[in-house]
């Protein structure tokens, strides 16, 4: 598993895709401080927060979306999947190497943009910033980035079936993007539904209390949703012939 995981290491490095990708990320809070400084002086601290946390749910998912896209399709115009497929090696370890390393990329892309974010805070809101706001801010964004990543796993299945192809998983990414951030304006006689579908349960869980029923129904979902596209990913991989 060490060696998959080392070798995906390599691959990802030189995807083009993942680096635009972090840039993109990292871009939206250093876009959204731009804002507050040069076009709106007047933003309030908790509407610059929430408009830089609907930023990022409705390009994160797409960005999230391009990055396994990519990898995936180069393994199949490259050729380089009939390695996997016809050695005698394990299917699930490459699968699970490729989801830990665009794991790893998510967090450390994530984490530079959280870092971003606290600073924006801290030149934009001094009297703001405190240790409560910030650290209710972090958990909003890591829970905000985390929930994201775990429904956008089905897109890695859709990948896998569509082969060379590229459209099918960008079309469901941009689908996931969209409901993730309609979530954010669900009314409230909505909220349940809401709830029961992943993607804006992503949204949802960040707008309800985390002591409400709301809450885990969202949970529950989130991570049902994350669980049957990995195990729907493996199923696929392993029929999958030459």
């Amino acid at each position: 598993m060490h060696n998959a995981v080392c070798s995906e290491i390599i691959k990802f490095r030189r995807n083009k895709m993942a680096w635009m990708g972090t840039l993109i990320i990292a871009s939206i809070p250093l876009f959204m401080i731009w804002n507050r400084l040069v076009i709106d002086p007047q933003r309030e601290y908790m509407e610059w927060l929430m408009s830089v946390l609907m930023l990022n749910t409705l390009i994160l998912p797409i960005v999230n979306g391009f990055v396994i896209t990519s990898s995936m399709q180069r393994e199949y115009q490259n050729r380089t999947i009939r390695n996997v497929l016809t050695a005698p090696v394990s299917r699930e370890k490459f699968l699970t190497a490729k989801l830990v390393v665009w794991f790893l990329w998510y967090l450390i892309s994530f984490y530079l943009s959280e870092m971003i974010v606290i600073v924006g805070c801290y030149v934009l809101f001094p009297v703001e910033f405190t240790t409560g706001n910030m650290r209710y801010a972090l958990s909003l964004f890591t829970q905000n980035y985390f929930f994201s990543f775990i429904v956008g796993i089905p897109i890695h299945l859709i990948c896998v079936k569509q082969q060379a192809l590229f459209y099918p998983s960008m079309l469901a990414t941009l689908g996931s993007a969209v409901l993730q951030a309609v979530g954010l304006q669900v009314s409230e006689e909505l909220t349940l539904p809401a709830c029961v579908c992943p993607w804006t349960a992503v949204s949802i869980s960040a707008i309800v209390g985390f002591d409400t029923y709301y809450y885990w129904i969202c949970l529950v979902s989130i991570f049902l949703c994350g669980v049957a596209g990995y195990m729907g990913v493996i199923i696929s991989f392993r029929n999958q012939e030459q």
